[in-house]
């Protein structure tokens, strides 16, 4: 995207700069069904790979299931939910 975006060079180099520190603290892990993965977005950066080549071949009772849950603490409440 860099390549093709309108950003000076001082703007791509700090932005491929950081894209090699997040790559750098990584972690990846494979869910298993029936397994959940619960993320406070806030904090944490997440990405989803594809599953594999010819991912549009699964059959559909076999896909990912990906469910967004979107939580918000009541105004004065103080929480940093």
């Amino acid at each position: 995207m860099l390549e093709r975006s309108q950003l000076g060079q001082a703007h791509a180099d700090s932005a491929r700069e950081l894209a090699d520190e997040l790559v750098r603290g990584q972690v990846s892990f494979m869910l298993q069904p029936g397994d959940y993965l619960i993320v406070n977005q806030r904090r944490f950066l997440h990405g989803r790979e594809a599953l594999s080549s010819g991912q549009e071949t699964v059959p559909v009772a076999d896909r990912r299931l990906l469910l967004q849950l979107f939580l918000r603490a009541r105004a004065g409440d103080g929480s940093a939910a």
